[in-house]
């Protein structure tokens, strides 16, 4: 019966077989606040971001840098072989993702302990949890590729990501929920419940940690989410890769073309989403993308985008902060507070955005 069902859903479009994406609107209505925040510092290739007491720490690269609070300039922490491909901080520790190379620990009582290296736990993490002093929590977007190619599993339709408990004092890996289609974020909640993002399927999850239940929480997303991070009251901030289209959703179901396309045209230019666009006139165009008048419309259809959203403690959507196509801050990655302050890594144009008085109770 299911393979009927399919088979229908192919010839009429409907089911998996659609590409309708979701508007944005209501608390997704879009708007220009992104673009209009204040320019913290620019940074090439701006990733992950940690507030703490002695800085703003972010990732660049294979780089770890510490941004004082007083504007003082970036200092270096640490530098990797590797990307850095996730971050996170607690109890005088840092744990860093290595891209193809795991997780390893710096500072604090854990000093050195690292994960993957053997082949064991997760090799490509794309997010860090702190679930206690002596717990770390990651995503692996994908057992098959790096967290640098997610375009590439995203095309290939990929479904090998993970969300893994690691036991810093005995150096245990544990492998909670495996299948996941790109697990890009995940988030503590104060108990064995755990918010987790999967990307391709547009949704976020909730996870018990002591079974491996899953349950979805918020599907049907009009973007594909990437980090999870605290927010005032008790709530959370949601990143986003970029929002979906309908002709990528269309070349998702077109097996041949996807397999050319990969093979055959170099990857900047693939019809896919991107963290920026708009940068070569050989990149792949749609007739309402393009510029009119010598002007690019805000409502354009777009390969990237800038979207942050903020959301209750059972992940509802409340608000949102919006960088839409004719945008100069695309592919907000990550994001942290401080105070009352909100601070986004806009990876796509290569800064970082302070947005005053914007951490608060939606």
């Amino acid at each position: 019966m299911n393979a009927i069902r399919q088979f229908i859903d192919r010839r009429l479009g409907r089911g998996d077989a659609a590409i309708t994406v979701p508007i944005l609107d209501g608390p997704l209505l879009p708007n220009t606040l992104l673009d209009e925040a204040e320019g913290f510092a620019p940074l090439a290739s701006a990733d992950n971001l940690c507030a703490t007491e002695k800085g703003l720490i972010a990732s660049s690269g294979g780089k770890v840098l510490r941004f004082g609070w007083d504007g003082r300039p970036a200092e270096e922490l640490a530098r990797f072989g590797a990307e850095v491909s996730a971050l996170a901080a607690g109890k005088g520790m840092l744990a860093v993702g290595l891209d193809g190379e795991g997780v390893v620990i710096k500072g604090g009582q854990h000093d050195g302990r690292s994960f993957g290296k053997a082949g064991e736990g997760p090799q490509n993490p794309t997010s860090l949890a702190f679930l206690d002093g002596d717990t770390l929590l990651v995503t692996e977007g994908s057992a098959r590729n790096r967290a640098r190619s997610w375009r590439r599993d995203l095309l290939e339709k990929g479904a090998s990501g993970s969300l893994w408990r690691l036991h810093l004092g005995t150096g245990q890996a544990v492998r909670v929920v495996g299948g996941l289609a790109w697990a890009s974020g995940v988030a503590a909640t104060g108990s064995q419940k755990v918010w987790l993002a999967e990307s391709w399927r547009h949704r976020i999850l909730s996870v018990d940690l002591a079974s491996g239940a899953i349950e979805p929480v918020l599907s049907h997303l009009p973007a594909y989410p990437a980090r999870i991070a605290p927010a005032a009251g008790a709530g959370f901030w949601l990143s986003f890769l970029s929002i979906r289209n309908q002709l990528v959703e269309f070349i998702l179901r077109e097996d041949a073309f996807r397999a050319r396309m990969l093979a055959e045209v170099p990857e900047p230019y693939w019809m896919a989403p991107t963290l920026v666009s708009g940068q070569s006139f050989r990149e792949p165009m749609q007739g309402s993308q393009l510029r009119r008048m010598g002007v690019t419309k805000a409502f354009s259809e777009t390969r990237s985008y800038g979207l942050v959203v903020q959301c209750s403690s059972q992940m509802k959507p409340l608000r949102s902060l919006h960088s839409r196509a004719d945008g100069v801050a695309h592919g907000c990655v990550s994001v942290c507070e401080r105070g009352n302050d909100l601070f986004v890594a806009s990876k796509g144009n290569g800064k970082l955005l302070r947005l005053s008085g914007e951490a608060r109770e939606a």
